[in-house]
């Protein structure tokens, strides 16, 4: 089969779940004799801005090529320059592309940088479309739904995103960014300090701040906000069948618009395979907790960290909580390893855990911890905005996002007979999607 994915570039150049998502399955599908091709949004001419695709070295057998002068990708600092988002393309640039090409199909992993007549020319030669949901953009100029503490449920007709959009970042910086300079010195020393400095409390401010605009720019900003979703929605209906990887991520995605075809389709990795053992786990004097998210208040640490402070003034102590990222004001019952971890210490993490929990309040799209821990027998707490939430089955608890009460219930149930049990049901009842598994599901998407 000959297959062009469309994502956002190659490792070094961009990190993170979607990449890696994308070049996993890229390389597993090379390897099974199809033709693998990749497109990516790349440089931003400064003196020609006329659009088009070069072909670059191959990367691990994935065909490359790049896409010149494509509409800015934002990633998820938000947008204000709207009509730079929205610029036209001659669609001879995708036509040419897709002649020569000859793909059977098209995955798409993203919209960022893509022109819209991109789908007319698509339709025009009656290739395949397959959208994957990763994150929201499309729907929401900061990708998260998530903004100021909360998630985004209702935005006031669009009014909430010039708040939330202030700081984007300019035109000029993004062609920075997406220029073969950049890409080269993406991963030395002095713009890796800079860049963790800019991130470093992007999730933790939770104060909206005040907006020196009057109301009559405040309508003309949230109308502009509409258009662009329009925009994005246009291309988001003309897409064959989208992928969502969980029913939260359907949920959110069918407030906005009705997609002409939709699957609900949980997903895997590449290093997940079936751990478990026979179940020998002994219920310790202290319950081990384990979060591997980051402590971000998005994630939920917030709500977590509140449910278990207040379990510990209650005179409660038979508990800890391990943590794998930086951690302000730890309390005393937690044990962080600021470091992080690495994927190889994941078996001997989740084999001193009693239990593994996922607080996000944001609509996680999925979440693949949850899948590891279940993957090595280990029960879970998930919030209802976990994605991952559709592959618990008895083998967790779900809880209400953003409840403290909701978790402190949920951790009190944990004795160790609920324990057991937990453990015996994802021995016995649950499934664990394996990564061959999850590559025969993709190509019958493929297929329609």
């Amino acid at each position: 089969m000959k297959i062009l994915h469309y994502f956002l570039g190659f490792p070094p150049y961009r990190t993170g779940g979607l990449t890696k998502y994308a070049f996993d399955l890229m390389q597993a599908q090379a390897e099974q004799d199809n033709t693998v091709m990749a497109l990516w949004p790349g440089q931003m001419g400064i003196l020609s801005k006329q659009t088009k695709i070069k072909k670059r070295n191959s990367v691990n057998g994935i065909e490359n090529y790049e896409l010149i002068n494509p509409l800015p990708v934002s990633l998820d600092e938000g947008i204000t320059a709207f009509d730079e988002y929205m610029k036209p393309c001659n669609s001879e640039v995708y036509q040419n592309f897709l002649k020569n090409a000859k793909p059977e199909v098209i995955h798409l992993h993203t919209l960022m940088g893509l022109h819209k007549v991109f789908f007319e020319v698509t339709k025009q030669l009656n290739i395949r479309t397959v959208f994957t949901t990763h994150d929201y953009y499309g729907l929401c100029p900061k990708v998260t739904l998530f903004r100021y503490g909360v998630p985004c449920k209702n935005d006031h007709g669009c009014k909430d995103c010039i708040p939330c959009n202030y700081s984007a970042l300019s035109i000029k910086k993004i062609r920075i960014m997406q220029s073969p300079l950049y890409r080269y010195l993406k991963n030395s020393a002095l713009v890796k300090q800079l860049r963790k400095q800019h991130r470093g409390d992007f999730f933790s401010n939770d104060i909206i701040p005040e907006m020196p605009v009057s109301e009559t720019e405040v309508k003309v900003l949230a109308n502009r906000y509409k258009k662009l979703r329009e925009y994005n929605i246009g291309m988001l209906t003309n897409v064959d069948l989208i992928h969502f990887n969980s029913t939260v991520t359907e949920s959110v995605y069918h407030r906005y618009f009705t997609p002409k075809a939709g699957k609900v389709m949980t997903i895997a990795h590449k290093n997940i395979v079936d751990n478990r053992k026979v179940n020998n786990w002994k219920p310790k004097q202290t319950l081990r907790i384990t979060c591997l998210a980051s402590a971000k208040p998005f994630k939920g640490f917030t709500v977590l960290k509140n449910t278990l402070d207040n379990l510990w003034n209650l005179g409660k102590h038979d508990f800890e909580l391990k943590m794998y990222s930086p951690v302000k004001n730890p309390s005393p019952y937690m044990k962080v390893q600021e470091e992080g971890f690495q994927y190889s210490d994941l078996g001997n993490i989740l084999a001193e855990t009693d239990v593994l929990i996922a607080p996000s309040v944001w609509y996680e799209t999925f979440g693949f911890t949850v899948l590891e821990a279940i993957s090595y027998g280990v029960p879970v707490i998930v919030s209802n905005h976990v994605g991952a939430q559709d592959i618990v089955g008895d083998g967790g608890i779900v809880v209400e996002a953003g409840s403290e009460e909701s978790l402190k219930e949920a951790i009190l149930m944990l004795t160790p007979n609920k324990l057991l049990d937990l453990r015996t049901n994802i021995q016995e009842k649950v499934e664990i999607k394996t990564w061959r598994q999850f590559l025969n599901e993709n190509y019958a998407l493929y297929e329609g």
